[in-house]
């Protein structure tokens, strides 16, 4: 029984996504990846003859975000191939024999500690390379193009999971998960996949090219799943934040509202080429990758990944608004206190002017201009504080109006000659 596992690790650093995307950024990547890997034999490809779309896995369609691509041999792992991302993400896939008459329902505690058993030894020959790898990559890369791994981000620099596919079984004995809770594809006439969360069953029909198909397709889905994890996880960690931060931190604001700007850049870019690298997928990896989308939940996740960052950034608006409101306040209040201890000096100064014996005051109508002046003054900063809360009260009261959501007109049904009859 033929099993092939798809580790996934996460590199300890980012890669810069608008270099990469420069002319020539890509093949610059690639390059630095191949010179720090050297251990790795490259993957032989075929040659399109000048024809773009000539056969499979040419080189202009080959997976647009893997940017490296080798195969070694490790000892206590046999043959493994290893994938870099330009989202900074790594996978290594291996393969397991097992026998024939091997039950793989994981969910009976014997039947999982049996199938541990073979994979547990590939596990622990795999996961010293994959730190290894990962710190050779962060040397070799120019560090201009390398960005800081945001603290949302999973563990980086080990094994995470495994994704394991049962090919060519007989129906009874490939994983149940994946043949009763899982989505399939219908790959070619009779061929199909049966994709679930952490398993997958593959019925080639004798061909053997959908292996390759069906890894890479599941390759691009997890890449997704990363981009809309990661991205949930750093907007739950800017909510926790903004509400444990400053009240009146402008600052904190700030800083937090352009890391947010960052994320949406992030995360646009992100959708941007995986977008165009699903463009060109050949349509059985398009089906696996549609397949794992819908069973591991990524699709409506997706699609509203891009409103919860708009909300976030409208909410980050509206708190640094009210921060602004609140310092406009304050200083409205400052400006009315000096105010009116300038009107209040004045007021003295008038009255011991007109009251005081060692002043001399002229005559008529001198004296009567400034009790005339004074008697305004003291009724204009009267009447400024007695109008002040009537105004806040209307203000109070003022309801905002909800627009009302615009309909389309409802079309008058057709009149008939009998109608008119």
């Amino acid at each position: 029984m033929r099993i092939v596992n798809i580790g996934t690790f996460l590199l300890p650093v980012r890669f810069s996504l608008s270099a990469l995307m420069k002319p020539g950024g890509r093949e610059e990547l690639a390059e630095m990846l191949s010179t720090g890997l050297t251990e790795f034999q490259p993957r032989a490809r075929a040659d399109g003859g000048g024809l773009v779309f000539d056969i499979r896995d040419s080189m202009h369609q080959r997976m647009e975000t893997m940017v490296f691509t080798g195969v070694m041999e490790i000892e206590g792992a046999g043959r493994v191939r290893l994938y870099v991302s330009s989202l900074a993400v790594g996978f290594v896939v291996t393969e397991l024999e097992l026998p024939d008459d091997m039950s793989l329902d994981l969910d009976i505690p014997e039947d999982c500690d049996r199938f541990k058993s073979y994979e547990e030894p590939v596990t622990q020959a795999v996961e010293p390379f994959v730190a290894r790898w990962s710190e050779r990559i962060v040397e070799v890369i120019d560090p201009a193009i390398l960005r800081p791994l945001p603290p949302s981000a999973m563990q980086s620099g080990t094994l995470l999971w495994w994704h394991r596919v049962c090919v060519d079984a007989q129906p009874a004995l490939d994983f149940p998960a994946a043949r009763w809770y899982g989505v399939t594809a219908e790959l070619a006439q009779g061929a199909v996949a049966q994709v679930t969360v952490g398993v997958s069953n593959l019925h080639t029909m004798g061909r053997r090219d959908l292996v390759h198909d069906t890894v890479e397709g599941l390759l691009v889905a997890t890449q997704e799943w990363i981009v809309v994890d990661e991205a949930k996880r750093h907007i739950a960690d800017h909510l926790v934040a903004l509400s444990q931060g400053e009240e009146n931190s402008l600052v904190s604001v700030d800083s937090q509202y352009v890391d947010v700007l960052a994320l949406t850049e992030d995360v646009t870019m992100r959708n941007l080429l995986l977008g165009q690298e699903a463009r060109y997928l050949t349509v059985s990896r398009l089906r696996v990758r549609q397949a794992a989308s819908q069973a591991w939940g990524t699709t409506t996740e997706a699609e509203t990944l891009d409103e919860r960052t708009a909300a976030l950034r409208d909410l980050f608006s509206l708190h640094r608004e009210r921060i602004f409101n609140d310092r406009d306040d304050r200083r409205n209040r400052l400006v009315f206190v000096f105010t009116a201890i300038t009107l209040i000096q004045s007021i003295l100064v008038w009255y011991d002017f007109i009251t005081s014996d060692s002043t001399a005051t002229g005559s008529s109508p001198r004296p009567e201009i400034g009790i005339v002046v004074l008697v305004l003054t003291l009724v204009s900063v009267v009447g400024a504080i007695l109008t002040r809360p009537k105004a806040r009260k209307r203000g109070r009261l003022r309801r905002p109006t909800i627009p009302r959501q615009r309909q389309a007109p409802v079309s008058a049904p057709e009149r008939t000659p009998r109608d008119a009859g």
